[in-house]
């Protein structure tokens, strides 16, 4: 499990096919035999260069992830992918909110403030008033921590990475990004170590 942001993570929960299932299916485009790693490799290094990511879609991975609302809608944004969030219709929201880091001071001070009291009115609708969960969750703060889980397949997840590791990304989902990438190149190394290696040829031209 990779620990992100204050209260943040992503965990891989189960995944299945990896470099073996990418190999595989590449192959069968070419009706052609494994011929060893080095011949594997160089497959998925020329499937990346050229764009034809297809075989990559026979690995599949499901992530455990929490992160800050405002995060996880610019990941639902992500549509090839399946997610399973928990829902705060059914589910009291709990007091456990997004702080950036680096933040003190009156700064810190005014941030915890304004969450303590949006977090205190919902519960005051709630308890007190006996306003439907649903509705009261409507003044919570954006920077409220969700928990969802993420299926995606091998060639979507490049595509996440792609864009969400760009410089031009928020910071916040960038730190996901980055842990992803170092959870899946352990499981399938030779197509995220190209990957990752076509990424960085893409920054330098």
């Amino acid at each position: 499990m990779a620990k992100l942001l204050n209260n943040g993570y992503v965990n891989l929960v189960e995944s299945m096919g990896h470099d073996q299932a990418a190999i595989r299916n590449a192959r069968r485009c070419w009706r052609s035999e494994s011929k060893g790693e080095d011949a594997d490799t160089k497959l998925i290094q020329h499937l990346l260069r050229a764009g034809h990511k297809t075989p990559f879609e026979a690995m599949v991975f499901t992530f455990d992830v929490k992160t800050p609302l405002f995060v996880a809608r610019q990941w639902f944004r992500h549509r090839m992918g399946s997610y399973n969030e928990e829902s705060l219709r059914y589910c009291v929201a709990l007091k456990d909110y997004y702080i950036p880091e680096g933040l003190e001071g009156q700064a810190l001070t005014l941030w915890k403030a304004h969450n303590d009291q949006a977090f205190a009115v919902y519960e005051q609708l709630v308890s007190q008033h006996g306003l439907q969960k649903e509705q009261a969750r409507s003044v919570l703060p954006v920077g409220l921590y969700t928990k969802f889980y993420w299926t995606v397949n091998g060639s979507a997840l490049m595509n996440f990475l792609a864009l969400r590791l760009d410089s031009h990304a928020q910071q916040e989902i960038r730190c996901y990004a980055q842990a992803i990438l170092d959870i899946v190149i352990l499981q399938a190394p030779i197509s995220f170590t190209a990957f990752k290696e076509v990424m960085a040829f893409a920054d330098r031209s």
